[in-house]
């Protein structure tokens, strides 16, 4: 949940539960229900839940080289007509980001004022994305308690820090309990009858989470769950939600059961942002991949909206040489790069399909903090009313991913002479 492009948990945080998870290895408690290696697989197992879309659904993705000739064809076909017979969708995906979710809150707040917040067709999300999904995806009636959420929580609303040598016989380093009873208080029946009703009208609600087991990412159609009407659906709802919350060591894994061929096991699900910070798959979209490979734009006039919990890329810094710098700035770079790519991968998914594409980010020059999981209300406030202004103002989109601005790119290194030209600038 709490992980994001550009803030980790630092030194008490990441770093020391590496080493703890050493530690414990002795210390591990054995599974005795986990699912035969054989059926942890996903390919190899049909999801019988309900007839739509499997929870995990496992697709080929068509990746291009997003070159300068593609962009062009892209910019080209949006000038064209749109496909006959297709609705054109309006598509939220929500990153991770921890406290930084206070961004997202506001964006959405700022959209909803400024007057052209769509209604979404489809709403992913993964981390603190997972908490806000739900409520952006059932609409702006829902804006103040996603304000309330991410301008009034501190961290004791969160989580409880364990005692450290408490830590070497538990699964992670915090409870969270806190956690686990704000989301019961806040996904109520009365919400599950409300995606479940935007669900029977052909509307899409998807959560990511991390399979431990097999390490791979876990689609739930939150919506199928929703509207299934059997017993226990708003618990696990409820479950999915805090197990796409739940940092890896940090926060104690999710049991959720599953049955496989009348046989019950137990699969351990954790933060959906350790696989994707942010998803959007083809086949949540109703796509015909014989229309892609044709050259078709079935989604010509859709829009895509992704919006990241922090910054685009790392704030830079002069490292002290230590291993609790290092491994968390180290680790900051490769979530970073993670979104990043996730978001690229987005952006190819647009060019293919005819859909635009609109990114929301926190400013690189916007000042904010080291550690994600300090819910810091005046940090967050300060991000909150920042994301309402860029938003409220209409500013807070971009049209491409950082990686195909020139100016974000990394250019080769020909030696280690160099000019410093920030003073010439303007």
């Amino acid at each position: 949940m709490w992980k994001n492009p550009t803030l980790i948990p630092r030194h008490g945080c990441v770093a020391s539960v590496l080493v703890l998870c050493l530690l414990m290895g002795g210390c591990a408690r054995k599974r005795s229900n986990c699912a035969p290696v054989t059926l942890l697989k996903p390919e190899t197992v049909v999801d019988l839940s309900a007839t739509s879309a499997p929870r995990g659904a496992v697709e080929s993705e068509v990746f291009v080289e997003l070159t300068a000739p593609l962009r062009k064809h892209f910019a080209d076909s949006m000038n064209g007509p749109h496909a006959a017979g297709r609705k054109r969708l309006n598509v939220l995906a929500l990153s991770g980001g921890g406290s930084l979710g206070a961004f997202t809150a506001g964006v959405l707040n700022g959209w909803t004022a400024n007057g052209t917040r769509p209604t979404f067709d489809v709403v992913t999300g993964t981390s603190t994305g997972a908490l806000i999904a739900p409520l952006a995806f059932l609409g702006p009636c829902h804006d103040a308690r996603i304000r309330e959420l991410y301008t009034n929580v501190t961290s004791d609303d969160i989580y409880r820090k364990r005692m450290k040598p408490a830590v070497l016989w538990s699964d992670s380093a915090a409870s969270s309990e806190p956690l686990e009873r704000m989301i019961a208080n806040n996904m109520d029946q009365r919400m599950l009858y409300a995606v479940a009703s935007a669900h029977c009208q052909g509307r899409h609600l998807f959560i990511g989470t991390t399979n431990l087991d097999t390490g791979r990412l876990v689609i739930w159609d939150m919506g199928a769950i929703a509207a299934s009407g059997r017993p226990g659906s708003l618990e696990l709802f409820r479950k999915i939600i805090l197990a796409s919350s739940s940092v890896p060591g940090f926060f104690p894994p999710v049991p959720i059961e599953i049955c496989v061929n009348g046989r019950r096991y137990t699969e351990l699900h954790a933060d959906g942002g350790t696989t994707s910070q942010v998803f959007l798959r083809g086949s949540m979209l109703d796509l015909n991949p014989e229309e892609i490979r044709a050259g078709h734009k079935p989604l010509l006039g859709s829009r895509v909206y992704i919006i990241i919990a922090g910054k685009s890329f790392p704030d830079p810094k002069c490292l002290k040489l230590h291993a609790l710098s290092i491994a968390p700035a180290a680790l900051s770079a490769l979530t970073s790069a993670q979104t990043r790519n996730d978001v690229v991968r987005i952006f190819t998914l647009s060019l293919l399909t005819g859909m635009e594409f609109r990114l929301a980010a926190v400013p690189q020059e916007f000042p904010v903090g080291e550690d994600s999981m300090e819910f810091d209300t005046h940090l967050m406030r300060r991000l909150y009313n920042e994301g309402y202004r860029m938003a409220r103002c209409g500013r807070a989109w971009r049209k491409s991913p950082p990686v195909v601005d020139p100016s974000e790119q990394s250019v080769p290194r020909e030696g280690t002479n160099f000019l410093d030209l920030s003073g010439c600038v303007r």
